[in-house]
C-alpha cells in the first residue's frame, strides 16, 4: 500500500488544524481540541480510501477511528477540507502529545 501510495497520491503541503493529540501505543490518536496540530496532506485517489479506512482501523462494526471532512490550514495561507482519521475511543490515560507534532514527539 505505501509504495502504491507513494506512486499515486500528489503531496499538497504542511498543514495544521485544531484538535488534541495522544499517543496510544506506537501511532497517534486525533480527538477534538483546541491545540495546533501539524500534519500533512495529500491529494489521494478515490480508489485508495477503502484501502486506508481498512489500514487505519476505520471500517466495521467497532472501528478506532472515523474519518471526517475537517477544515486544516496550509501553511502557505489557505484553508481546505480534508479527509482526517478522528480516533474515537477515550483518551483517558494516554500520553498527550506536547506541541501536537507526532514526528516531533517521536524523537524525544
Amino acid at each position: 500500500m505505501g509504495t502504491w501510495l507513494a506512486q499515486h497520491a500528489h503531496y499538497i503541503g504542511a498543514a495544521k488544524l485544531k484538535g488534541q493529540l495522544y499517543q496510544v501505543s506506537y501511532y497517534p490518536a486525533l480527538v477534538k481540541g483546541d491545540d495546533w496540530i501539524t500534519g500533512d496532506v495529500y491529494a489521494c485517489p478515490a480508489e485508495a480510501w477503502p484501502h486506508l479506512d481498512a489500514f487505519e482501523e476505520a471500517e466495521g462494526l467497532d472501528p478506532e477511528y472515523e474519518r471526517h471532512l475537517t477544515p486544516v490550514l496550509l501553511s502557505a495561507g489557505q484553508w481546505l477540507s480534508a479527509w482526517v482519521y478522528w480516533y474515537r475511543r477515550p483518551a483517558t490515560g494516554m500520553t498527550a502529545v506536547v506541541g501536537g507534532d507526532w514526528l516531533q514527539h517521536l524523537l524525544i
